[in-house]
């Protein structure tokens, strides 16, 4: 088995909402504001993306290497003034809502 770290950075949008956590398909759990999680998974290739509501996040591919560690982070879209976009992209932009990306990016 290998192991799946992800990594949610810290933010006012969505502070009090956790971010369901898919990995090919699946839900592998929850994650809260500034949490970091692990999860053993089984090695290969894997698509993974954070979800919240219909919006979610980019899909990243890594490669979980056989009893190895591989790590990605994510987070909110909506920093600053783009807090005020917020409308735009619940109903435009759902796909560009959250933000994630691996180590090797």
């Amino acid at each position: 088995m290998g192991t799946l770290r992800i990594s949610r950075d810290s933010g006012y949008a969505d502070r009090a909402r956790k971010y369901k956590i898919i990995c090919n398909g699946e839900c592998l759990g929850k994650i809260g504001n500034g949490e970091t999680q692990e999860y053993e998974v089984s090695p290969g290739g894997k698509e993974v993306y954070l979800k919240i509501d219909w919006c979610r996040s980019n899909k990243v591919r890594v490669e979980v290497p056989e009893n190895g560690l591989v790590s990605v982070k994510g987070g909110s879209n909506l920093r600053g003034l783009k807090l005020l976009l917020a409308i735009f992209y619940v109903l435009l932009a759902p796909h560009n809502y959250l933000w994630l990306s691996s180590n090797s990016d």
